[in-house]
């Protein structure tokens, strides 16, 4: 493209090529003396005029973004450093100058710095929050780096300047310790023996300002004391040895040379791939945010190992790669986090930076508290007289650990929790107390307490951020089998999170086991950790089972006499399949009630099959579930009869000859893609057409996806209607459909994805005018009208369809559960033929439940919403039926609004 030697734009001389990747070239050029780097880029003419455009756009984004940051951790740009240089014989070259990141990539680093040795956590929480701060910057600006690996992430060179400044400090501030207890003028003449360590000028006034404080400080202070600061010191120092991290060569080059061996040449992409990088969906062509994620945690895998990704085992299943042996040094949680991060599906990854910093600065709280916890044993000042060491009775502490954690466990397994306290009873007394245990009634049958496992009966917290203190301390009490006392700081937490169903659940299963009542155990799966929204959604299943399992257990009945215990489960990311199989092993568990994606759900049915353990789904209505299996129950209508309706309301409402809709989705998606495809068949068959999409406008899946150019596509193709199906994951982009379209202003209908408080947040302004959205049920016309009032008192506000169709299905189970004592049977295989029966019937939340042979809910109502304003809702607007009247809804109370 260019040649050394060669000036451009009268200012940049090109001094030597660092990069080429065919259509992109980077080049090391001098600027008045100046080093700096310039990225060029040759667009070939073989590549249609769109995609040309948009590789473009993707360069001169990454000029803006860059030119807009200033940020530590990005190479500077300034305002002028983008230009076009014209050529005759290659066409025209985009250029963009920016600064040189003096320094040493990772990969060097860990080479010939550190020896290639694994580093160590505390270090890998500082660099990952480093790398996860800045690409949250750029996503911000929507732009996406495309291609971070070890040798794309420099130290930057004053750092590891620091670094040694670090050290001779740190050698200064031991010597000057050890001179604390020394006369005065001979401190002086100790600092000065120093002199052989080379000090910059910024550490010669440090090493001032230290002697001045060492010399106003008293005396008298002890040994300990001393070494507490020094202590401090040293960590101080450490925090700051990780330097500062900088993300260079982006990959708006790389783009164009995917886009060209696909288009033109007809190649894979494999040879321009960063192998053990790059994210899965890359070799795709597809590139989202959560790909940037991808690659980060395999760069943190790569330092927290030693060892290139490539050359680490994957399980020939999932294709997870097999790691964690060889970082041992590090947290489980911090793993489980990096874990998250790589997961094949990037909707199953972290869908946002701050999920991913607000879990790091949990893991960086843990490491922190391990070390003063450890400093304060090592600096314990020696006594005189060794004390005489406790010896804790390890049979007396199994026997009493068996009978507060295990609730009459059958085939459980359990591990136990050593006691503190046993310690310093005597033998004398655990002897009465064993003999006291001996008449002691048994408790009920629940799950093993176990921390870590991501399930909880009630010994562990799983909602992220809800660990007020009266909740902490009564999960403390149930673990440790004080139930009395978990019930009574359980309640107090429930007063002051009234809408916590977490504290509910685990309340109710207190209850039980401080009374000794027999129960039945379900479980109740779903997403604890990552994207926010997933995370709300949760909550509001966990709503109605906890409703569900209040009511029951609060009864005079029960289940014929038993309570009913809910287990929490956690199958965030990869530990969907992990779950799904613990809760299949755990022989007392008859049910379960998840989980929240039609995909995930797709996924475990199988596990549950083969263990003839029922499940039931309030949310995944993909028709491919139907006819999964015998023991798979459907309580949410399926997407053919949510797509069946929609059709129809939109056909309905047209006065076109032939409506033409334009169709917003996510190919591969399991939930979007089958509401299309329902859609299509049932608003084909009622006269109505589907615009064509020949070029991807309305795949929302895609990174360069542009509403503008959607709506006006649309537009030209002479859409009558739109509707929008985006996932939990791509609400920000029906978002920007909706705002597309103020102008041309044609109605859109969308599927129960955008019924939440997201859309009123970010959307409710363009959406009061024209978006309708198709839910399985609201408040204000519901078949029983019992349950919203009820869900009101119980959470203190308005629930939405997910609590509703959580709170039938556990419904279900507990009329199913009920008959089974008739029946003299008492397993999974009898609970499934009792709600497979064509004679089954039960009542809940959404009206009269029963299934087809197929599993499928039999009822179906679809209720149609319009966003309305609302003086009553913090958003300033709620959502309301169509067939409501306005006038009834304005004299509601604010309370009975959803």
């Amino acid at each position: 493209m260019i040649n050394p030697g060669q000036i451009l734009q009268d200012r940049y001389q090109a001094i030597q090529l660092l990069g080429d990747c065919g259509f992109g070239q980077t080049w090391e050029v001098d600027d008045s003396g100046t080093r700096k780097i310039m990225k060029i880029l040759q667009v070939p003419k073989a590549i249609d005029d769109e995609e040309m455009e948009q590789v473009i756009s993707l360069f001169e984004q990454e000029a803006n973004v860059l030119t807009q940051l200033h940020d530590v951790g990005l190479p500077e740009v300034e305002p002028e450093a983008y230009f076009i240089e014209s050529t005759e014989d290659i066409g025209p070259l985009h250029c963009l100058v920016m600064e040189k990141i003096e320094g040493i990539n990772l990969s060097d680093w860990l080479k010939q710095n550190h020896h290639n040795q694994p580093i160590e956590e505390e270090q890998a929480i500082a660099w990952l929050t480093q790398l996860v701060e800045i690409i949250s910057k750029l996503h911000q600006y929507h732009c996406i780096h495309r291609d971070i690996k070890p040798t794309n992430i420099i130290l930057r060179t004053s750092t590891a300047q620091n670094q040694n400044n670090t050290i001779a400090q740190q050698i200064v501030s031991d010597n000057l310790s050890q001179s604390n207890q020394v006369e005065s003028k001979n401190r002086e003449t100790k600092v000065e023996n120093l002199s052989p360590i080379s000090l910059t000028s910024k550490n010669v006034v440090q090493l001032r300002n230290n002697t001045k404080t060492l010399r106003a400080t008293e005396g008298d202070k002890s040994e300990v004391e001393n070494k507490k600061n020094h202590t401090a010191n040293q960590q101080d120092s450490q925090k700051q040895d990780w330097g500062q991290l900088a993300l260079i060569d982006f990959g708006a080059t790389r783009q164009i040379t995917e886009t060209y061996l696909r288009q033109v040449e007809g190649k894979d992409v494999t040879g321009i791939i960063s192998l053990g990088y790059t994210s899965p969906e890359q070799y795709e062509g597809k590139v989202t945010r959560q790909s940037d994620l991808f690659a980060i945690g395999r760069t943190l895998v790569y330092l927290l190992t030693a060892e290139n990704p490539t050359k680490l085992p994957t399980d020939p299943q999932t294709g997870t790669l097999i790691w964690r042996d060889h970082a041992t040094q590090i947290s489980k949680t911090l793993a489980d986090l990096i874990d998250e991060m790589m997961t094949n599906l990037p909707q199953c990854r972290p869908q946002t930076t701050e999920d991913i910093l607000e879990r790091l600065a949990e893991c960086k709280q843990q490491v922190e508290t391990e070390t003063e916890t450890e400093t304060e044993v090592e600096l314990k000042p020696t006594q005189n007289q060794q004390q005489t060491p406790v010896i804790e009775n390890q049979s007396y502490s199994r026997l009493l650990q068996s009978k507060l954690l295990n609730f009459k466990g059958k085939s459980q397994k359990t591990t136990p929790r050593p006691n503190k306290w046993l310690g310093k009873i005597s033998l004398l007394t655990l002897g009465v107390i064993a003999v006291l245990i001996a008449f002691l009634p048994e408790a009920p049958t629940t799950c093993p307490l176990k921390l870590g496992d991501k399930l909880s009966c009630g010994e562990e917290i799983l909602i992220p951020g809800s660990a007020a203190k009266d909740k902490e301390e009564g999960v403390k009490a149930f673990a440790d089998g004080n139930y009395l006392q978990a019930v009574t700081l359980l309640e107090a937490a429930r007063k002051k999170q009234i809408n916590d169903p977490e504290t509910l659940i685990y309340l109710n299963n207190a209850k039980l086991a401080a009374d000794n009542t027999e129960a039945y155990t379900i479980a109740v799966a779903v997403p604890m950790t990552g994207d926010s929204r997933s995370l709300n959604y949760s909550l509001e299943i966990l709503r109605g089972v906890a409703q569900a399992q209040n009511a029951i257990n609060q009864s005079d009945r029960r289940i014929g006499g038993r309570g009913l215990i809910v287990i929490i489960a956690d199958d965030s990311s990869t530990q969907t399949v992990r779950i799904a199989n613990a809760l299949a092993a755990n022989g007392q568990v008859l049910a379960v009630v998840g989980h929240l994606s039609s995909q995930i759900t797709m996924k475990v049915a199988p596990i549950y099959e083969d263990n003839k353990l029922v499940l039931i789904t309030p949310t995944a209505n993909a028709s491919k579930l139907s006819n999964r299996n015998n023991f798979l129950f459907r309580m949410i209508p399926s997407d053919a009869t949510m797509a069946q309706a929609m059709a129809s309301y939109l056909i309905s409402q047209s006065e076109d000859e032939q409506p033409r809709v334009a169709l917003f989705h996510i190919p591969n998606d399991v939930y979007s893609e089958s509401l299309k495809n329902q859609f299509t068949l049932s608003f084909t068959a009622g006269r109505g057409k589907i615009v064509k999409d020949l070029d991807d406008k309305f795949d929302l899946s895609r990174t360069a996806f542009n509403a503008s150019a959607a709506i006006d596509r649309a537009n030209k193709q002479k859409a009558t209607a739109i509707v929008l199906l985006p996932d939990i994951f791509t609400l920000a982009k029906g978002i920007e459909v909706i705002k597309a379209n103020w102008q041309l202003n044609l109605p859109i209908v969308a599927g129960d994805s955008l019924y939440n408080n997201y859309t009123l947040k970010f959307g409710a302004d363009e959406a009061e005018r024209n978006l309708v959205v198709a839910t399985p049920w609201h408040s204000l016309n519901s078949p029983n009208l019992d349950f919203p009032q009820q869900a009101k008192e119980l959470w203190g506000g308005a629930v939405s369809w997910r609590t509703a169709f959580a709170y039938d299905s556990v419904q279900a189970l507990i009329t199913a559960l009920k008959s089974l004592p008739e029946r003299k049977e008492l397993n999974r295989i009898a609970l499934q033929q009792v709600l497979a029966s064509e004679n089954f019937s039960s009542y809940g939340a959404t009206g009269e439940i029963t299934f087809l042979p197929n599993g499928d809910r039999q009822e179906s109502r679809i209720s149609f919403t319009q966003v309305v304003k609302s003086s009553c809702s913090p958003l300033g607007y709620t959502f309301l039926p169509l067939d409501y009247p306005v006038s009834q809804f304005n004299l509601l109370e604010c309370e009975e609004l959803e």
